[in-house]
């Protein structure tokens, strides 16, 4: 008997090029973006038009198309370019960063804009892609106070981070575009 069908043959089918680079795009961003989530979906509300799901599509979208680079299968993300948040609160300008072994402090001044109140909140996202850990501040923080400490977890006190800094408004409805402070702790 000739066998045209058995479904215990596993079906090996190469799969093209395009199709392997667009997975590995999509595991790269998710696997980056993933441990933010919470930050990500209230950042990018606006867009999510209150759709915590949606909202975190636009931000998967927005890295794939602007934080990848490199060709398959040399393909990774830039974290600089990553956006945490938008919106259209005016941004703060980081006038200095330093690091301690124990803490972080961002100094930072506000120029005058009429979207800008002396109440927006202030948050400060570290992360560490490596070691898995992400955290935010927990003291409330002001545009008007022109700095930011926060404690450093004891993991990322030995683990180089990302940080990234922005506004929400005082009801949390509005947000600014990320600002990425850069990598430390190396």
């Amino acid at each position: 008997m000739d066998f045209f069908y058995d479904r215990s043959v596993i079906k090996t089918k190469e799969q093209s090029y395009g199709k392997l680079a667009v997975q590995q795009r999509m595991r790269l961003a998710m696997a980056f973006l993933n441990p933010l989530r919470p930050i990500v979906t209230a950042g990018w509300a606006g867009h999510g038009k209150g759709n915590k799901s949606r909202a975190f599509g636009q931000a998967l979208k927005k890295l794939l198309q602007d934080a990848v680079e490199g060709q398959y299968p040399d393909q990774r993300i830039v974290p600089e370019r990553v956006a945490v948040s938008t919106g259209m609160l005016p941004a703060v300008e980081i006038r200095d960063v330093v690091q301690t072994p124990e803490a972080l402090e961002i100094h930072f001044s506000s120029g005058e804009n009429p979207l800008a109140r002396p109440a927006d909140g202030v948050v400060l996202v570290v992360y560490s892609p490596e070691t898995g850990i992400a955290g935010r501040n927990t003291d409330g923080c002001t545009r008007k106070d022109g700095y930011i400490k926060v404690d450093l977890p004891p993991q990322l006190r030995t683990a180089p981070f990302h940080a990234y800094l922005f506004l929400q408004s005082a009801s949390k409805k509005q947000y600014s575009k990320s600002i990425y402070v850069g990598q430390l702790g190396q």
